[in-house]
Parts: structure tokens; C-alpha cells; sequence
């Protein structure tokens, strides 16, 4: 079990599947629902700095596809002729329809110091149900997996 350092500049890749890859998503979303994509109004800050995130990133890598408005209040989808209002649309849902990446957020339980997985999105991942990790510490989710707390269960929830 190794972690790699991120490259920035690599956070978000559209590939040629782009097309397959958003139809397939909203499949999920209307077969599944919560179990792809799950937020609550608890999490609404964390998911709101989250969307920020994604579309400064994506407008600033791949500005032939994505624009924001001057008010920045509506984002552009060349690539799917889609506008999205983010003032009322939900910052978790205007990133499923628009990028297609999972996202899981976890936030620090004041009272134990632990993360816990509070909102997300999960479409790509075999056999793993957001619904039933929901709200769980990082260390209950990663249980099963084969040497997590020898090896890396003290380096997760810092």
C-alpha cells in the first residue's frame, strides 16, 4: 500500500469517454439515486468549496469547453450544450453533471478527532455503495481492507 502525490495539474482529465462516461452517470443517478449521490444540508458548505474547486479548475484547464458567466452564477458545458444555474442547483450535482469524477468528503468529527464520509459522489467503483459507507469514520470504511490499520489507519485521519 503506497499514497503518490497528486499532480495538480492533472486533478481533472476529460478523456474520449467523456460522452459515455456523463450518459452513463445520470443512468446511475436515476437507477440508483442517494446510493451514487448523497448530500445533506450539513454538508452544503463543504460541497459548495468542493464545486468551487472543480469549476475554477476546469474552467482555467479546459476553457474551450467549460465558461462561467461575468456574474459567475451559471456555468457553460460546451461539450454537453448544458447550462447550469448555481445558485439553486446543488453544488454535489452540478459537479455530477458536469465532470465525471468521484468525489467523497469526509469531515472531522469534533468529539473523536476521526473523519467521517459525509457526502459524495461514487459511480465508478465495483462493488462499493456510497449509501452503506455513509457517515462512517474513514478507519469502519476501510476495515476489510488487507493491512489498513498497520499500515496506514494513523496517517488517514490526520
Amino acid at each position: 500500500m503506497s499514497l503518490m502525490k497528486l499532480d495538480p495539474n492533472f486533478w481533472i482529465e476529460l478523456e474520449q469517454n467523456y460522452f459515455t462516461m456523463m450518459e452513463r452517470r445520470q443512468k446511475l443517478l436515476q437507477e440508483y439515486g442517494s446510493k451514487v449521490l448523497y448530500f445533506t444540508p450539513e454538508t452544503e458548505f463543504a460541497c459548495r468549496e468542493l464545486m468551487e474547486m472543480v469549476i475554477q479548475f476546469i474552467c482555467n484547464r479546459y476553457p474551450q469547453y467549460f465558461q462561467l458567466d461575468v456574474g459567475k452564477t451559471k456555468l457553460r458545458n460546451k461539450l454537453l450544450c448544458t447550462t447550469t444555474d448555481l445558485n439553486i442547483t446543488p453544488p454535489l450535482k452540478v459537479i455530477f453533471d458536469n465532470v465525471p469524477e468521484d468525489f467523497a468528503i469526509t469531515i472531522r468529527e469534533n468529539a473523536t478527532g476521526f473523519y467521517h464520509l459525509r457526502a459524495g459522489i461514487v459511480c465508478s467503483t465495483l462493488g462499493w455503495n456510497l449509501h452503506t459507507k455513509i457517515n462512517k469514520s474513514l478507519q469502519e470504511i476501510h476495515a476489510p481492507v488487507a493491512d489498513f490499520k498497520e499500515k496506514m489507519a494513523k496517517s488517514v485521519d490526520r
